[in-house]
């Protein structure tokens, strides 16, 4: 009986024994495998970032693969900050520029406006100064009558030159010419008398050129 007994607990325990082994190694497998496509993937992405660092170096290692990684993310990082900090003053020298830019057009506007008035002030002198060929000559002086806030202009006399009258003293003795052996006798002083010039005043006929002048 107690052969029995056992017997019958080992077959019981048996098949409940088997059961859980087959629930057991698909769990096992299914695990493996989850490992094994991780390490192939990571695998993968290695050799990935080995090619994308330095395709014509050697695979060393993931550890190499990491460490080349990181000393590039930092220079890269360190270039990121420089050419912000360079973004940074090209901004601000773009805004000194455009500042000043629009300070020059402003200056060239008020200086365009001033070229224009010069020429215009020029051109209107020039207008003024050059005398027009059509234009009739100007009237004579006939005409300062009709004008009574006009002076009229009167003709200058003409004065009279002074005469210098030397008079000829009708008995000048007329001296016969010395013998050569006898001796020279000097030869008496003559005065000569210059009178004083009268003074002329204009006579009736001196007065043509006005009665010309109002004949016109």
């Amino acid at each position: 009986m107690g052969s029995e007994t056992n017997a019958s607990v080992k077959t019981s325990v048996g098949r409940s024994c088997v059961p859980k082994t087959k629930g057991k190694v698909p769990k096992r497998v299914h695990k493996a495998e989850r490992e094994k496509l991780k390490r192939e993937h990571l695998n993968e992405l290695f050799l990935d970032l080995a090619n994308a660092l330095d395709p014509n170096q050697p695979n060393n290692g993931k550890a190499s693969i990491l460490c080349e990684a990181t000393r590039l993310l930092k220079e890269l990082f360190g270039q990121i900050e420089s050419l912000k900090k360079e973004n940074a003053s090209l901004v601000s020298e773009s805004h000194y520029v455009n500042v000043e830019k629009n300070e020059l057009q402003e200056e060239n506007s008020t200086l365009e406006t001033q070229i224009r008035e010069l020429k215009s002030e020029i051109g209107t002198r020039l207008s003024q100064s050059k005398p027009d060929l059509n234009e009739p000559p100007p009237l004579p002086s006939q005409f300062h009558g009709d004008h009574p806030g006009l002076p009229a202009v009167e003709p200058v006399p003409q004065q009279p030159s002074a005469l210098l009258v030397v008079p000829i003293h009708p008995d000048i003795q007329t001296y016969p010419t010395p013998d050569p052996g006898t001796q020279q006798q000097p030869a008496p002083k003559t005065n000569c008398v210059v009178s004083k010039p009268h003074a002329r005043y204009p006579t009736p006929a001196d007065s043509w050129p006005s009665q010309l002048l109002g004949k016109q």
